[in-house]
């Protein structure tokens, strides 16, 4: 399984996992300058920003830790530029859902 592969049956699995938890999906692997969002949806009235991080080992550090001040920063960009078009008056947060020997955590709220 290629690189791509994978990282698309993780987004397919958080997808699920995000589904069971209640969230409509709203977009998926939103492009914008630097980046993209993997995962847009609803949680009820808030719209949420979904990363979606795995890691096979803990040779590069943990699936959350690689959710760093770069790619956080990135992320606002791209969630404040969706905002402005698609929901201006919406809540909003910013989730991670991790990957680690094929187990799914979701960090509700995970950062700003």
């Amino acid at each position: 399984m290629t690189r791509a592969e994978r990282g698309r049956a993780g987004e397919d699995a958080a997808a699920a996992l995000l589904q069971e938890q209640g969230y409509r999906i709203v977009a998926r692997n939103v492009r914008g300058p630097g980046g993209e969002i993997d995962i847009i949806a609803r949680d009820g009235d808030t719209i949420v920003f979904i990363e979606v991080k795995a890691r096979l080992g803990r040779t590069f550090g943990s699936a959350v830790g690689a959710v760093d001040a770069g790619k956080r920063a990135t992320l606002r960009a791209i969630a404040g530029d969706w905002l402005q078009i698609a929901a201006p008056r919406a809540r909003s947060r910013f989730d991670v859902v991790t990957f680690e020997a094929g187990r799914p955590t979701l960090h509700r709220d995970a950062f700003v």
